[in-house]
């Protein structure tokens, strides 16, 4: 028996993304998601998303997806007044992370300011902290994470910034980050492989066949779930929407439950 932490990470991002992941929930086809405090739907998708975890039969972990990158806006007073309406883009932090450009005290206030405005809202501190576009990879960004979230009361876990059976390079990163985590007295969640960015139904049930096998128990699975609304199209590619129809199908399936119980995968 084997627990796999199925996550979908982008909850608040748009209505038609945030309806699939509370049916889900409720049929208990999910384990887990990730909120986007910093999206302006948050004040309005954060009820109906403690509602149906609180109809569903089991317990889904209910965590917070740390997004400093657009379409997104600052939360904090100092990152407004860094970034202004819209946070920069991924590659703007992988370019002054290595060069120690970044500005660690902003960072870190945006930090404390997502966590605060999720527990404001949710009336409870998040399960897990996910960083997204794995910004949580590099050195500096996870140093002043890291920090921040362990001066609070009641820290949440860490997703790991990388899953190791993707090379050399994942290993030393989730390895690295484990050990910084470790010496903050922080739990680090283990990640592995996302469902594959692939239109195809096969693609998707072949991974969950064959792609979960020596994992260990309560590893977290990314997978990109929604409905396709206006919202959603102005913000992603039309390849990108595809994978997310092919997934979410293949999520509602009969075949999926058959699929764990075969491969002797609980979801809580």
């Amino acid at each position: 028996m084997k627990r796999i932490l199925m996550t979908s990470a982008d909850y608040g991002l748009a209505f038609g993304i945030d309806r699939t992941l509370r049916d889900l929930i409720v049929e208990g086809r999910l384990s887990a998601v990730g909120c986007l405090v910093a999206s302006d739907l948050w004040t309005r998708e954060y009820l109906p998303l403690r509602d149906a975890v609180d109809a569903a039969r089991h317990r889904t972990l209910v965590g917070l997806t740390l997004a400093l990158t657009r379409p997104h806006a600052p939360v904090s007073v100092r990152g407004r007044t860094r970034f202004g309406d819209a946070f920069p883009s991924p590659r703007w932090w992988r370019w002054r992370d290595p060069l120690r450009l970044l500005p660690a005290e902003d960072l870190a206030e945006e930090v404390d300011a997502q966590l605060i405005c999720f527990e404001e809202y949710y009336q409870r501190p998040p399960d897990f902290l996910h960083v997204a576009d794995d910004l949580l990879a590099l050195p500096r960004v996870a140093r002043t994470v890291i920090k921040t979230v362990a001066l609070r009361k009641h820290a949440p876990a860490l997703v790991s910034p990388a899953w190791p059976g993707e090379g050399a390079r994942a290993r030393r990163v989730a390895r690295g980050f484990a050990r910084q985590a470790a010496r903050a007295r922080l739990r680090v969640m283990q990640r592995g492989p996302a469902f594959p960015p692939l239109a195809t139904l096969e693609a998707q049930e072949t991974h969950l066949r064959n792609g979960f096998n020596g994992l260990d128990d309560r590893t977290m699975v990314f997978c990109h779930l929604g409905e396709a609304d206006d919202r959603l199209r102005r913000l992603e590619p039309r390849a990108d929407l595809s994978v997310r129809e092919v997934q979410t199908g293949f999520f509602k399936s009969p075949v999926f439950p058959l699929l764990l119980v075969e491969k002797d995968i609980f979801l809580y």
